[in-house]
């Protein structure tokens, strides 16, 4: 039952991360595009649209948040290794436990106070496009959600590793 269990989140996990990695590719897409079409009407056809500044700014704040889930969840952020790697196994599960705390607590708050600046801008809409500001807001809170999950799964990962037998001995 807890591996039928196990085997779905697995699953579950493996297609969220595709479709945030799709998401983030297709969002890049759409953000070439509309900067492409905003500066051929500008300035070849000297007809600017209006929704030329926010709807790629929006875009833009989802592709990073969304892309920096999709880099945690693959361990591809940039980190500083040199003195962990000279670690033993154990000092270094420790310090990787705690250091992977630390960062959890400081996403947690980014994401308490996103929620409040997120309510302030749900009356507020962009001239340009119609789109309430909370669209703009709202990726922070997706993105720190998605971190946290990631950056916990990786812990108790490591963890369960270091607790499995090796098979060398």
């Amino acid at each position: 039952m807890a591996q039928d269990r196990g085997h779905w989140l697995h699953a579950l996990d493996r297609w969220l991360d595709r479709a945030l990695y799709l998401l983030s590719g297709l969002l890049l897409i759409v953000i070439a595009c509309t900067v492409f079409y905003a500066v051929m009407l500008r300035y070849v056809f000297n007809a600017p649209p209006l929704w030329a500044e926010d709807a790629p700014r929006v875009f833009f704040l989802w592709l990073t948040y969304i892309g920096v889930a999709v880099a945690t969840r693959r361990g591809q952020n940039i980190r500083v290794t040199h003195f962990i790697d000279k670690l033993r196994p154990g000092p270094r599960l420790v310090l990787e436990t705690v250091m992977n705390l630390m960062v959890m607590i400081m996403i947690a708050v980014i994401l308490y106070w996103s929620f409040k600046v997120l309510r302030l801008q749900l009356r507020g809409t962009m001239l340009s496009t119609g789109w309430s500001y909370a669209w703009s807001y709202a990726a922070l809170p997706v993105g720190c959600a998605l971190m946290l999950v990631y950056i916990g799964g990786r812990s108790l990962r490591a963890i369960i590793d270091y607790r499995r037998p090796s098979d060398g001995a």
